[in-house]
């Protein structure tokens, strides 16, 4: 655990139970989070987070007259945000490609603690202009859900925090264990500490395919499939992957949508 002092949380949420609960939880469970004010309403929130420039806020999606997300664009000073949510599909997607913590209603325990480890690393490796990075990163989540559809973007650690990248800029991705290598078209490579199954999920909506156990394809960049001896495919990178015949079906049907 990064050696820092404590991390100062204001949470919004409309419900006081819920409030209370997740007070609770944090004062048992994670040491290093300290709650210094609350809210039930984004107007009252907005106020507090402008003036108090707390370092995390938890926060309710789904609240009368305003919502968790129109609540970010009006804020002045952008804090980490961790959803509280048992929001729909889509939103949830758009979250998990922002790399914006999450926590799901009834809040998990063993969740809770992941993500405080989670604020501890980012708090750790803060720089002059992670606030700047980090704001980026949450108005592209705002955009899109303000548009819903297939995820467009994707947001990837680097250096200094996140970059975000589009979803038309990533070759394919590698899984191993519990880790994915997203390959990007100017031959980056990036891992991140997440299952592939998990990016499967998220990117199935926006031309990608499973062809593999450990591996996922954008069919905008595949250049050719074989069907010699084995079934491969080609990418734009002159990378050669292996199909498995159980899933080489499913990638003929998609790949006729994606024909040069």
């Amino acid at each position: 655990m990064p050696d820092v002092t404590n991390l100062r949380a204001i949470i919004v949420d409309d419900e006081l139970n819920a409030i209370a609960n997740l007070k609770k939880l944090l004062a048992s469970y994670c040491r290093h989070i300290e709650v210094i004010d609350t809210a039930t309403g984004a107007d009252s929130a907005a106020i507090l987070v402008n003036e108090l420039k707390p370092d995390v806020l938890f926060l309710d999606i789904s609240m009368p007259k305003k919502n968790g997300f129109e609540l970010l664009n009006m804020l002045r000073f952008m804090p980490l945000i961790v959803f509280v949510t048992a929001h729909e599909k889509y939103a949830l997607n758009a979250i998990k490609a922002s790399a914006v913590d999450f926590l799901l209603k009834p809040v998990d325990v063993n969740e809770l603690i992941k993500v405080e480890e989670k604020l501890l690393r980012i708090q750790a490796m803060r720089n002059t202009g992670f606030h700047e990075n980090y704001s980026s990163v949450v108005g592209n989540l705002v955009s899109m859900l303000q548009h819903p559809g297939a995820i467009r973007n994707i947001t990837l650690p680097d250096n200094d925090g996140y970059k975000i990248v589009s979803i038309d800029d990533v070759l394919y991705l590698e899984g191993e264990n519990n880790y994915t290598s997203v390959y990007l078209h100017n031959q980056q490579k990036v891992v991140l500490s997440k299952t592939l199954k998990e990016y499967e999920y998220l990117v199935s909506e926006s031309g990608f395919v499973r062809i593999h156990k450990s591996s996922i394809v954008n069919l905008r960049h595949l250049r050719k499939i074989t069907v010699d001896d084995e079934i491969q495919v080609i990418m734009d990178d002159d990378r050669v992957l292996a199909v498995s015949r159980r899933r080489a079906p499913e990638l003929m049907e998609k790949a006729k949508q994606y024909t040069r």
